[in-house]
């Protein structure tokens, strides 16, 4: 592990209470979370505030990337697999403890793109835990609309939108928050062990929305005579 980073991620972790990286580590050091997976691991940031909280709560932490990730770990309690995080019947095949214990806390930041967002959450929620939790980064549009990077904020938006509707499909076992700081993280939590519901819940289309947000306005603007 790169002691530079981690040094950096540590110090972050004690001095900023707003970082993402803190609430993620304050979490699973809060709740005692023992079971941590981390799908992406690129430089290692995530992986070093995560080694840092199963430090605190005897935990351990199996994390999975496309890239060879294998020589930024040197902790008995860190298991890393150059692996698809998609793949989730060779990872439990390769770490069985994952299926018959269960997840505790399941970071997903791999590949930031909504559908494959959805098949991470549908493919993993069976296997989190009661009063587990999963977070997944980059959920807001803010940064790339603040420099008016389009595919990026639309991209972002929607892979929000989708963490939003496998809420809303499994609304009676989850709670749902929303941190929009940084990159943005939105926040589920395992509340009971319902099975897993793929449907989505109705929505109404995207043009009908955009009328009515017209003619709202509209409205509002001959109401009180607004410019």
């Amino acid at each position: 592990m790169d002691n530079n980073l981690f040094d950096e991620v540590k110090k972050n972790i004690e001095n900023n209470k707003s970082n993402h990286l803190t609430i993620m580590h304050d979490t699973i050091v809060k709740h005692k979370l023992k079971t941590i997976v981390e799908c992406g691991v690129d430089r290692g940031s995530s992986t070093c505030a995560f080694l840092e909280a199963i430090k605190k709560t005897t935990g351990r932490l199996f994390s999975f990337d496309i890239k060879d990730c294998s020589k930024l770990f040197s902790n008995k309690n860190c298991n890393f697999l150059q692996i698809n995080d998609l793949y989730i019947k060779k990872i439990l095949q390769k770490f069985p403890d994952l299926k018959e214990n269960g997840i505790d806390f399941l970071y997903i930041d791999s590949y930031h793109e909504p559908n494959h967002v959805r098949n991470l959450l549908h493919k993993y929620f069976p296997y989190i835990n009661l009063n587990g939790y999963i977070f997944v980064d980059d959920t807001s549009a803010y940064p790339f609309r603040s420099l008016n990077i389009l595919t990026d904020s639309i991209n972002s938006d929607l892979c929000k939108e989708e963490v939003e509707e496998f809420y809303f499909s499994n609304f009676n076992s989850l709670n749902y928050e929303y941190n929009g700081g940084e990159n943005g993280l939105a926040i589920l939590k395992k509340i009971k062990n319902n099975d897993l519901n793929k449907k989505y819940l109705w929505k109404y289309s995207f043009l009908i929305y955009q009328f009515s947000k017209i003619v709202k306005k509209m409205k509002y603007k001959l109401l009180f005579k607004v410019n």
